[in-house]
């Protein structure tokens, strides 16, 4: 029983440790990520990372217990992203509210943060494009290429400018044969991998006269 409450008083002292540590360190992080999405259309976004204590049942051991809080491998804390993507709204949780395009650039600029010390193998991108063009997608695509550095990444893209900085380009297709549909994909180097990106190019480029 002396040992309990010996360990119990070293788990109440650092785990409130902890929590001051965390609450530093999320409004550091917090400010980097915005940086990061100021970068990629998002130049309006708030971003934080709310945090709250565990609240403790009843079925949880009284020597696992700070306070009213219970205490886990992890700490106290529970940790939340939140987001106001647009001015005068407040901040969300980002799992509630972010569009898909939204969503993806967060991923990126998170991503892009943690991307030295995660561990994180293979990380896939769909829509990362969404609502982007001209110089911020060249931003983009300089990111993913960064972050491609320390994972394997997989972009889904309709952009030139992020096709053009990728290590290996695939392009996907649906053709039909013998009455049934298929997708098809294709990897495209040299001169055929030109001709694709110049062909997305004048679709992207269609596409804005219209």
């Amino acid at each position: 029983e002396d040992r309990l409450r010996e360990r119990h008083a070293a788990t109440v002292r650092q785990a409130a440790a902890l929590s001051k540590k965390r609450e530093a360190a999320a409004q550091r992080f917090a400010a980097r990520v915005a940086a990061e999405l100021s970068t990629l259309k998002m130049a309006d976004t708030e971003f934080a990372v709310a945090l709250s204590a565990t609240p403790a049942d009843p079925d949880t051991d009284p020597h696992l217990i700070v306070g009213t809080h219970a205490v886990s491998e992890s700490g106290i804390d529970r940790a939340v992203f939140t987001i106001a993507p647009n001015v005068g709204e407040t901040l969300k949780p980002l799992v509630a509210i972010a569009s898909g395009g939204e969503l993806s650039r967060v991923v990126l600029a998170l991503k892009s943060i943690l991307a030295a010390s995660e561990s994180v193998a293979t990380i896939v991108f769909d829509e990362v494009d969404a609502g982007i063009g001209g110089a911020v997608a060249e931003v983009v695509g300089r990111k993913l290429a960064t972050l491609a550095q320390h994972h394997q990444v997989i972009c889904i893209t309709h952009l030139p400018q992020i096709a053009a900085f990728a290590d290996r380009h695939f392009v996907v297709r649906k053709e039909q044969a013998g009455g049934r549909t298929r997708t098809c994909v294709a990897r495209v180097e040299g001169e055929a991998r030109i001709e694709e990106l110049a062909r997305i190019l004048a679709a992207q480029a269609a596409a804005f006269h219209d």
